[in-house]
């Protein structure tokens, strides 16, 4: 009954938040780069005619960039063995991209249809899923009650839940329940995950413990770096080690790229959100630096000095920058109240990682690499100092990047065993 009220409320006041929340989307769509043709898709019109689609799919539903990134993982991992079509929805301009450049073969790309009933049920009739896979806690109410109905599975990968979030859930249990009941599996990237998802309300049977496809090294596509990014590091830099600040936020770009210099090298600075770009010129030019942004179509200055920074600016390229870097400093851990980004990418290329207090998000990985002396944890007033530190003992480095590189071998093999699982389901229902 409670779980019937909150669906009934939530069916209701949805199209209203859908029209309030209207032009600060479009503002953000413009910001991102998203087009306005595109739009319609997510009430679930079309420009390719209905004949000219796939059916019969594998949906995954992506939310944002980081979730399109793991999305792209497991479906190259599907595609060594498997050749039904995917759909990839995605809810942001910036997400839509990276799937569209990623090049997968027979895949359709697409933005994630708003959760209202006709809106979902016509994107569903329209590609006829086999399963519906969603990337981490992304559980739409209106699109798993509609997916039980037409009885389409939905499989919930790479799974984790915070003790934050597990304290959010565990005060509404008798709403979230039901809900993660419309699931046919989830996998979870942990036994702590185990343990928190089912003291919410997730029945024990349908959780599959599988490891962490973002950590997964086996699932990942070998990286080399485009000789391009090394003639611009080589041109810039010279013989300066790089130190590139991955994924920061607001006040980050400015404290790395301050470290850097006090330590005679080179910041290689790479936002979150690119959409920042000109916020973050502005920052580091007040403070006497000289950034060069990746976006603009000029010739490179003919004279860097230790005022020049760089600032890749562009999206789907962090993984290239980071394989030419010495120091990697991940960004949303220093200045937000609580937060982090994803150090794997450095770890799985064995380059020195250096995280700021706030890695909330990563809390389960930061103390698996604390525990082998994997990573580096400071204040943004040691920031320096610990840069120093590194540069400075190379052997060392060395050794941690090692430590750090094997402590993540237990979730090798993830990206895999998260395919068998929704494979159970691919092939009960081709046999229906």
């Amino acid at each position: 009954m409670i779980y019937r009220i909150f669906y009934i409320t939530y069916a209701l006041l949805y199209p209203l938040f859908l029209l309030v929340s209207l032009p600060g989307f479009f503002i953000k769509m413009h910001r991102r780069g998203g087009k306005m043709a595109d739009i319609w898709e997510r009430l679930s019109f079309f420009r390719i005619p209905a004949e000219r689609e796939p059916t019969g799919v594998i949906y995954v539903h992506a939310v944002s960039v980081g979730e399109v990134f793991i999305a792209l993982k497991w479906i190259r991992t599907l595609r060594t063995e498997c050749n039904l079509p995917v759909v990839l929805a995605t809810s942001t301009a910036t997400g839509l991209q990276v799937a569209r450049d990623a090049g997968v073969r027979d895949m359709r790309v697409l933005y994630s249809p708003v959760d209202m009933g006709w809106v979902v049920q016509r994107c569903m009739r329209r590609f006829s899923p086999r399963v519906v896979v969603l990337i981490e806690a992304e559980l739409w109410p209106t699109q798993a009650r509609i997916c039980r109905h037409m009885g389409i599975p939905m499989v919930m990968l790479n799974a984790r839940l915070s003790e934050r979030s597990e304290r959010r859930y565990a005060a509404v249990k008798r709403i979230t329940a039901p809900l993660f009941s419309h699931l046919s599996a989830l996998a979870a990237q942990n036994q702590q995950d185990y343990a928190r998802f089912t003291r919410i309300g997730v029945p024990h049977a349908i959780i599959h413990v599988t490891g962490s496809i973002k950590f997964d090294v086996q699932g990942g596509v070998s990286c080399e770096p485009r000789r391009e990014f090394r003639e611009i590091l080589h041109h810039l830099a010279g013989e300066r080690p790089v130190i590139l600040a991955a994924s920061t936020h607001p006040g980050e770009e400015l404290l790395i790229a301050s470290a850097a210099r006090k330590n005679h090298a080179f910041a290689l600075l790479v936002p979150r959100h690119m959409e920042r770009r000109a916020e973050v010129v502005r920052e580091l030019s007040s403070a006497g630096f000289a950034p060069v942004l990746r976006s603009e179509a000029l010739p490179l200055p003919e004279n860097p000095d230790e005022k020049t920074c760089y600032i890749a600016d562009t999206t789907g390229e962090l993984r290239e920058w980071t394989a030419l870097a010495d120091v990697v400093v991940i960004g949303k851990s220093f200045l937000q109240a609580e937060g982090g980004q994803n150090p794997v990418e450095a770890i799985s290329s064995r380059r020195p990682v250096i995280v700021g207090p706030h890695m909330e998000n990563f809390s389960d990985l930061v103390a698996q690499l604390r525990a082998v002396d994997g990573i580096v944890i400071c204040k943004a007033n040691e920031l320096s100092q610990k840069i120093n530190s590194l540069l400075s003992h190379p052997q060392q480095n060395a050794e941690r990047c090692e430590r750090a590189f094997l402590a993540t071998k237990v979730h090798n093999g993830a990206t895999l065993r998260s395919l068998r699982l929704v494979q159970k389901f691919l092939f009960s229902t081709s046999e229906k």
